[in-house]
């Protein structure tokens, strides 16, 4: 009988081949498995999470500060405004400026309001969150407002028979101008208006004086909420 058939030659080099091309194909799935898990290896723990500290105050932490005392100017509302005052003859008491005269007169002119608040001997900051809330007293106005006179625009309309003297009419016009105003400081939409600006003031007096007396960084100020109408 004849015996084994003897492999060919060329066969063997086949052979030889296919086994380093797999050996090379494992060892790329290999070190792409070993990059995959170095790669996720911070988020194992656990997976597809993010831990980080957060920086919270200690609620025990209430600082005081010191202030100057007197009165802050936190804001100034600047507005034109306008005001008039008539004057009119009457006739048995009642008004006949219509037929016997009358006279109007306007003023038009920037006013300045400013509002404070006064300075308790120390400020109180208590801990909330990440920062600290500080409660003040709501702004006041300062009394009275004051009125650029230089930019100011007059105005006189008379009409009937015998208007009453301009000059009478104007003086009347001054002497109310300054009430009327004290009224209109105290409008809450002008308090409204002006509330921005006070809490930014008293936000950066109060980082002012935290750095002088407690040497906080003014590289990174620390949050203050300011309350405005609670003083306690």
């Amino acid at each position: 009988m004849p015996g084994p058939e003897a492999p060919s030659p060329s066969s063997a080099p086949r052979t030889g081949a296919r086994t380093a091309w797999a050996a090379a194909a494992l060892l790329a799935v290999l070190a792409l498995v070993a990059a995959a898990f170095a790669w996720l290896g911070p988020l194992r723990a656990p997976l597809g999470r993010s831990e980080q500290a957060v920086p919270v105050l200690d609620p025990t932490q209430v600082l005081v500060l010191r202030t100057p005392g007197g009165h802050l100017e936190v804001s100034t509302l600047v507005k034109v405004e306008e005001f008039g005052w008539r004057s009119s003859r009457t006739c048995l008491w009642r008004d006949c400026g219509w037929l016997l005269g009358e006279r109007l007169g306007t003023i038009r002119a920037p006013v300045h309001y400013t509002y404070r608040i006064p300075l308790a001997d120390t400020w109180t900051l208590r801990p909330d969150g990440s920062g600290y809330v500080l409660s003040v007293p709501a702004p006041q106005p300062l009394l009275p407002p004051a009125v650029e006179l230089a930019k100011a625009e007059f105005r006189s309309e008379k009409g009937g028979l015998l208007a009453p003297d301009g000059a009478a009419n104007q003086a009347l016009l001054m002497r109310n101008l300054g009430p009327e105003l004290e009224r209109r400081a105290g409008r809450t939409e002008y308090l409204r208006a002006q509330a921005p600006m006070a809490e930014q003031t008293i936000r950066e007096f109060a980082h002012k004086w935290m750095r002088e007396q407690l040497g906080a960084s003014s590289a990174a100020p620390v949050r203050i909420e300011v309350r405005l109408g609670d003083d306690g």
